[in-house]
């Protein structure tokens, strides 16, 4: 730990802490392609005032190093299956995270792979750690094979990471019942929040007349259950005969999803957007009436603060933060606890019928949005690292 002088600090906030920050990934060399934006916003922000070094774990096939948002990317290329392969991953990477001296603090997002490996090289430091938990670590759903508790190895590597972590960090408090329940404690809910700069409302308000149109964010695969949309979306146009849908994210599933909107017979209203830029998903986001959520497990979708943020309510499964925030008073969502498409369906028609209810949502959910943004969020986890650090 560090102490600097600077005139334009509070006299208070002036530790700066070196952060090993352990991931799975997303840290680009490119700083576009392959990224993932609530590390990019989180890296971003907490080097304009601390060290940090990421240490990524199988984002390139081989050894390397390359600068990443200012902070220094150490990759651990993975090794495969098998116990003995595991442990040489982990041990390179207890190594990388002292590659540029040793850490104040180690932070591992996923409690996986990248979460055991912060524990270790806490341990090896003589620091301490936080591993938040950022996905489907403690699920096992066996019938679309998802989840890092599907097998014995993973168990035991998440368990490890959260038993050994100094704290334990989630984005929604919906995700804070999951983990506790699955038997570990949490001691932080720290939302992920999104880059205001991007994402926002054209005018800083929700608006109530938004055209018939739908948007959902997500990479099509099994668990965020783009047939559910699907089916919940043919039968709203039953009722809502010129609604169109646009789903944007990366197919996964070889087209599954695209020939069931055929057999649906609603290709004619449904757009299949693929893989776009933040800045274009804010203008799609902003021309929606609604952002629609169908996931089957979603710790903290960051599209539902995106959403929220352009003025766009969310509706849809009671998961993350579409639980969290349907829970508010007023409320910023609208969750639905039965999976039936016509139960979805028939919620998406009152909303679409409904100017002042949605316009009431949107503004609930723009201001929460705009509370917990990325810089709300850096601001939690460096009051977190220097807590530890001053402990």
């Amino acid at each position: 730990m560090a102490v600097v002088v600077g005139a334009t600090l509070p006299a208070a906030r002036l530790v700066v802490v070196h952060v090993a920050l352990v991931v799975p990934g997303g840290v680009d060399r490119t700083g576009q392609e392959r990224t993932i934006p609530a590390i990019s916003w989180l890296v971003e922000r907490l080097t304009q005032r601390h060290r940090v070094t990421i240490v990524a774990l199988g984002h390139e096939p081989g050894f390397g190093r390359w600068m990443f948002r200012r902070a220094t990317v150490v990759n651990v290329p993975a090794e495969g299956h098998g116990a003995h392969r595991l442990a040489r991953q982990l041990a390179r990477a207890v190594r990388a995270s002292g590659a540029e001296g040793r850490p104040d603090v180690v932070h591992a997002l996923w409690a996986s792979t990248s979460g055991l490996a912060a524990v270790l090289a806490a341990r090896r430091h003589r620091v301490p750690s936080v591993v938040s938990v950022a996905g489907g670590e403690l699920v096992a759903m066996r019938d679309i094979g998802y989840g890092g508790a599907l097998g014995r190895g993973g168990r035991i590597i998440s368990g490890g990471a959260l038993r050994g972590a100094t704290r334990v960090t989630v984005a929604t408090d919906w995700m804070a019942e999951h983990v506790r329940g699955a038997g570990y404690a949490v001691t932080d809910v720290v939302p992920l929040g999104v880059d205001l700069a991007t994402f926002a409302a054209p005018d800083g308000n929700g608006s109530p007349s938004r055209a018939r149109h739908l948007v959902h964010v997500g990479n099509l695969n099994a668990v965020k259950d783009q047939a559910l949309l699907l089916r919940a979306f043919a039968e709203a146009r039953r009722t809502v005969a010129d609604l169109t849908l646009e789903i944007v994210g990366v197919d996964t599933l070889d087209g599954r999803v695209q020939r069931l909107a055929t057999e649906l017979e609603v290709t004619d209203s449904v757009t299949f957007a693929g893989l776009v830029a933040n800045d274009v998903l804010a203008v799609r986001l902003r021309g929606a009436a609604l952002h629609v959520v169908t996931s089957r497990h979603d710790a903290g979708p960051v599209s539902v603060l995106e959403a929220a943020a352009c003025g766009v309510p969310t509706v849809g499964t009671a998961v993350g933060h579409v639980a969290d925030l349907s829970r508010l008073a007023p409320p910023a969502a609208v969750a639905v606890t039965d999976r039936d498409p016509a139960t979805l369906a028939r919620t998406i028609v009152a909303l679409l019928g409904d100017d002042r209810r949605r316009a009431a949502l949107a503004d609930a959910a723009r201001r929460w949005a705009e509370t917990h943004d990325a810089d709300a969020t850096a601001a939690r986890f460096q009051s977190i690292y220097e807590a530890l650090v001053g402990r």
